[in-house]
């Protein structure tokens, strides 16, 4: 093997590593993302049930209830995955 023929092969194993980097930083980035929004939503989900307990429910608290709920266990679970 040459000397251009092993430099060829140690450029196309640090190309490699260089998109497993860059994967494995794109997934945590994600997981930032989702955990925020998980954040979001539990903030949003505490602001009705203290409407609720105060009084002053907005008129779909039930649904929405039930609509935030369920987009944190599918974010949950995307973060599971």
């Amino acid at each position: 093997m040459g000397i251009l023929d092993k430099a060829k092969e140690a450029a196309k194993t640090v190309g490699e590593k260089a998109k497993e980097g860059v994967a494995a930083g794109q997934e945590k980035v994600d997981d930032v993302k989702t955990k925020r929004h998980i954040g979001e939503l539990k903030e949003e989900l505490g602001g009705i049930v203290f409407s609720q307990r105060a009084g002053t429910p907005p008129a779909n608290a039930d649904g929405e209830i039930a609509r935030i709920v369920g987009e944190i266990r599918e974010a949950e679970a995307h973060l599971a995955e």
